[in-house]
C-alpha cells in the first residue's frame, strides 16, 4: 500500500510541479527570513523613538525653566527725582514718577551664561510738573539716556547673601526759558540749555529672600531751576485798521522762571533699604539717605515708601507711593517746598527667571 503510494505520488511530481513546489519552498524561507530582520528592525526603531522622547522631555523641562516671566522687573524704588541706588540685573519696566514727571524705560539683561549683565534706561520728562503740563499744555522738556554694565552673583557660594556690582554711565538734557528784568526787553526772556554727562557705580546686597541693601556714588553737572520762582509772562499786541478803525488785540503766554541761575559740579550718595515682611509678601517697604556734595556744602534728604508687589516675586513692585524730605536743614522752614508726596507707578515685565528672590 505505502509502495503504491510512492508510485503515485512520483507519477504526480512531474519536473513543472517539482519546479513549482521548489519556488513555494524558497519563497516561504525567504519570508521567514525577512519577518526575523524586520522584527529586528522593529526592536532598534522602538528603541530609538524611546531616546528621542526622553531627549524631547529633558529639552522641554530646560525650555519650561527659561519660560519668560512678566512678574520679574526693573526696580521702581526711587525718590522723588527718579534716582536710586538699587538696580536690578534682569528685566524691564516702563514707570511713571509723578514728583519728578518723568516716564521712564529700563531694562537689563544676562550676557549668555556669564556673571555680566547689561541694560539701559530712557526717560522723558517735563521740567515744569505735571500739574503744569495738565493745566496748560507747558513744556520744558528733559531727557536722560544710561548705559549700564554690572557683575553679578559676588555671593554665589552662599543662599544667605547675593550682591551685585552696576556701573552707569549717560547723559542729561534740558531746554528752558528764563526770565531777567533787567536785561533789555528784547532779551529779557531766554531759552536756555542745560548738558551734562552722568555716572555712578552701584552695588547691591540682597539678604536671605526680603531684604536688599544699596549704595551708589556718582558725579554729575547739576542746576537749581527747581528753586527758582515761576512766573506767567503775557505780552500784549494790538492792531491798528485804519480803514475799519478797528483795533485789535491778542496776547501770547510763556512761562517761565526767575532768579540767580547756577550750574555746578555735584557728588550725590545714595543708600536705599527695600524690605518685606516674613506674613505678608505682597507689601514691601522703602527707606533712603540721600547725601549731596556741591559747591562745598552737603545736602542731606531722607525718604520712606510703601510699595504694592506682584505675586511670587517681592523685587518686582507694580505701584508705590513714596514720603519724602529733601533737606533735613531745612525742616524749621516748614515743610512747603521742602516735603513731597510721590506716586510711582509701573509695568514690569520679563524675559527670564532669575533668582533674584
Amino acid at each position: 500500500m505505502v509502495f503504491l503510494t510512492l508510485k503515485v505520488l512520483y507519477h504526480l511530481l512531474t519536473p513543472k510541479v517539482f519546479s513549482s513546489m521548489k519556488k513555494t519552498i524558497l519563497y516561504l524561507k525567504f519570508a521567514l527570513l525577512s519577518s526575523v530582520v524586520f522584527g529586528q528592525e522593529l526592536k532598534s526603531i522602538d528603541s530609538t523613538l524611546m531616546s528621542i522622547d526622553a531627549n524631547v522631555g529633558e529639552l522641554k523641562d530646560e525650555l519650561v525653566k527659561e519660560k519668560p516671566s512678566p512678574s520679574t522687573g526693573q526696580s521702581i524704588f526711587e525718590d522723588s527725582k527718579g534716582n536710586s541706588a538699587i538696580f536690578l540685573p534682569s528685566g524691564g519696566t516702563f514707570r511713571l514718577n509723578a514728583a519728578d514727571a518723568s516716564l521712564k524705560f529700563s531694562y537689563a539683561d544676562r550676557v549668555s551664561t556669564k556673571k555680566l549683565f547689561y541694560g539701559f534706561d530712557v526717560s522723558g520728562k517735563t521740567n515744569d510738573g505735571l500739574f503744569s503740563l495738565i493745566s496748560n499744555g507747558n513744556i520744558s522738556p528733559g531727557t536722560k539716556v544710561n548705559g549700564i554694565i554690572g557683575l553679578q552673583e559676588l555671593f554665589h557660594k552662599t543662599n544667605l547673601f547675593d550682591g551685585w556690582l552696576a556701573l552707569k554711565v549717560g547723559y542729561e538734557g534740558s531746554s528752558f526759558k528764563l526770565f531777567n528784568p533787567e536785561s533789555v526787553f528784547t532779551n529779557q526772556i531766554k531759552k536756555t540749555s542745560f548738558n551734562t554727562f552722568t555716572s555712578s557705580l552701584a552695588f547691591n546686597l540682597r539678604i536671605g529672600g526680603n531684604k536688599l541693601l544699596a549704595l551708589s556714588v556718582g558725579y554729575q553737572k547739576v542746576n537749581n531751576y527747581s528753586d527758582l520762582d515761576e512766573l506767567e509772562l503775557t505780552d500784549t499786541k494790538t492792531i491798528n485798521d485804519s480803514v475799519s478803525n478797528t483795533t485789535r488785540t491778542y496776547m501770547s503766554k510763556v512761562k517761565a522762571r526767575t532768579g540767580d541761575y547756577k550750574v555746578s559740579d555735584q557728588v550725590p550718595i545714595n543708600i536705599d533699604f527695600f524690605w518685606t515682611p516674613n506674613n505678608n509678601p505682597r507689601i514691601g517697604f522703602y527707606h533712603y539717605l540721600r547725601t549731596k556734595f556741591s559747591a562745598g556744602k552737603a545736602t542731606n534728604g531722607f525718604g520712606s515708601g510703601l510699595y504694592l508687589l506682584k505675586k511670587n516675586n517681592p523685587l518686582s513692585s507694580a505701584a508705590g507711593i513714596v514720603f519724602e524730605v529733601s533737606d533735613i536743614s531745612k525742616l524749621n522752614d516748614g515743610f512747603g517746598n521742602n516735603f513731597t508726596i510721590n506716586f510711582i507707578v509701573a509695568y514690569n515685565f520679563g524675559f527670564t527667571n532669575r533668582n533674584l528672590h
